[in-house]
This record gives C-alpha cells, structure tokens and sequence, in this order.
C-alpha cells in the first residue's frame, strides 16, 4: 500500500512507512515535530503546517482528546455488528447435524480417553 503525499516544503513522504510523529517541544504554536519513519535511519524534521498535514492525511483531528481512557459503551456499540454475525453463526452451528464422520470421530475420542482409566473412573462408558 502506497500512501506518498507531497508537503506544503516540497517534503514527499510515505506514510504507509509511519511509525511516530513526535512534538519536539510543546509549549508554542510553532512546535518542530518529528516524524519517524519505518526503514529510515533518521527521524524528519517538520514544522507545524507539515505535521498538520500529515495529521489530516492520518485522519486525526487535533482537536480530538483522548485521556487514555476506554470507554465501554463505545466499544460495545461498535461490537453490535460483529456480534450479531457470532451469534448468527452460533445458531446455524447448533440446527447443523454431525456428520457421520465427525460421530465416528467423537466414538473414538470416547474410547481414547477411556481406554487407559481404571474402572469406576471412566468418562463415558456407563
């Protein structure tokens, strides 16, 4: 997957190779950053326009906060599809008849597990 774009400097990055875009000093609006790229032996400087830049194309908002948080009604809401598909395929499961291969199987797992079990301690003979 090739994901190069052009900065506003003429930069060309690859961000299929994106590792870390690291500030290098928090404390103004013009903050230097620094993007760290897979293979590369070096991290590329960038000032905040190219970070900015390159934030969009990563689809994160800046504006966005997140405190580390997980939230759990979120994460459930996302699930519900996923879910639904489980427990689809759960039911289908169950309504589906064995083989008579996989009986023959069971028979033989019973009298594996059986085989070296004292009397009285047996699994499944009755």
């Amino acid at each position: 997957m090739n994901k190069t774009i052009e900065l506003s400097t003429g930069k060309i990055v690859d961000l299929s190779r994106f590792v870390a875009l690291i500030p290098n000093d928090d404390t103004t609006e013009n903050t230097q950053y620094s993007l760290i790229l897979e293979g590369y032996p070096q991290s590329i400087n960038l000032n905040y326009e190219e970070a900015n830049s390159i934030k969009k194309h990563l689809k994160l908002g800046t504006e966005k906060k997140h405190d580390g948080t997980w939230d759990r009604e979120e994460q459930l809401r996302l699930n519900q599809p996923k879910m639904k598909k489980l427990k689809e395929k759960i039911e289908r499961m169950k309504q589906e008849q064995p083989s008579a291969e996989k009986a023959e199987f069971f028979e033989s797992f019973k009298r594996t597990m059986d085989a070296h079990r004292p009397e009285g301690r047996k699994l499944y003979e009755h």
